[in-house]
């Protein structure tokens, strides 16, 4: 795309510009699904993180509370642990619900277990267009109550308990911070959202006159969410749970930190997010970073990456008391 053509990359912040050239925006499809993912597991090749941080890694196969198959989760923890009961980071990767995997948050994660003593764990849920829905929703729940109900085992503490996803991942989040509240059955005590995929109306909704432009585009967004939910997006319905933007109330959820891009496709999903936050009486904080777009985690020394790391770090430990 030419930047006579370009209607949004004036707005760029200078220091993550470079992302839209190395990689050219194109809209998904299901013809380049399968290429797409060849090409990712190439970026992201295997990290053996236990020679980069003083952590353990650990595959496991934990099995479904829906009768569904086996689930695989990444359980990394500290080498020498900080506390008898280490709290509970549990993260959902993104990949517009037909891509990603949980490589792409391991090096966070190890991060986070080494520095501040978490048992973090991940997921490897189902993708769609193969599997639609509730097999995510599924997926993730089985994973998160599997180290509940083996907090023993594992030694977390389930009053400790934090959720995180990224784009997809996040709204994954979301709409599992939802039915954790509605079953009833353990409690969570904060939400981390990044750029979340929360509302699969912005798919058929007019073009934004500035966002969504580059990276991850409404037709992308189009295709994710016809894939994931089995159908056309934009119809009346769906359960929350899948789009956690149609929730009526969003009471009882936990203190919920949302970072997102000022030219991101999410940006107004996350904005109206946050107001209903607000309006139900959820601690909430909100940042918004000027002229990023979704690629900006490629740039994690740029000024706004790491004033979002450390203000989601921060974030995550006041809510679990642990500052």
């Amino acid at each position: 795309m030419s930047e006579q053509k370009s209607r949004s990359r004036h707005l760029i912040d200078l220091e993550i510009i470079s992302a839209i050239d190395i990689i050219p925006t194109s809209d998904l499809s299901e013809t380049m699904l399968m290429e797409s993912r060849k090409n990712q597991s190439k970026m992201l090749p295997q990290i053996d993180v236990t020679q980069m941080f003083p952590v353990t890694f650990e595959e496991r196969a934990v099995p479904s509370y829906f009768g569904g198959p086996d689930i695989r989760i990444e359980i990394i923890k500290p080498r020498e642990p900080k506390y008898n009961k280490m709290p509970l980071f549990y993260s959902i990767h993104g990949g517009g619900m037909v891509l990603g995997s949980p490589v792409g948050d391991r090096s966070g994660n190890a991060s986070l277990a080494a520095q501040h003593g978490f048992c973090c764990v991940s997921v490897y849920y189902r993708l769609a267009p193969e599997h639609v829905q509730p097999s995510q929703l599924q997926d993730c729940y089985s994973g998160l109550k599997w180290c509940i109900e083996h907090a023993e085992e594992l030694a977390i503490d389930i009053q400790k308990v934090a959720i995180s996803g990224s784009s997809a991942g996040g709204g994954l989040a979301a709409g599992l911070a939802l039915y954790i509240r509605d079953q009833k059955e353990f409690d969570i005590h904060h939400i981390r959202l990044r750029s979340p995929m929360l509302d699969d109306r912005t798919s058929v909704s007019p073009e934004h006159p500035y966002a969504g432009e580059f990276v991850w585009t409404k037709r992308s967004n189009y295709f994710g969410w016809k894939s994931v939910l089995g159908h056309e997006p934009g119809q009346i319905g769906v359960s929350e749970y899948y789009v956690p933007a149609l929730a009526i109330s969003l009471t009882g959820l936990p203190p919920t930190f949302i970072s997102i891009g000022s030219i991101d496709l999410f940006i107004d999903e996350a904005l109206l997010f946050a107001k209903q936050l607000v309006f139900d009486g959820v601690l909430v904080e909100l940042h918004v970073y000027p002229g990023y777009h979704h690629l900006a985690p490629m740039f994690p020394n740029a000024h706004f990456s790491q004033e979002g790391a450390k203000s989601s770090e921060y974030a995550l430990l006041k809510a679990l008391e642990l500052l």
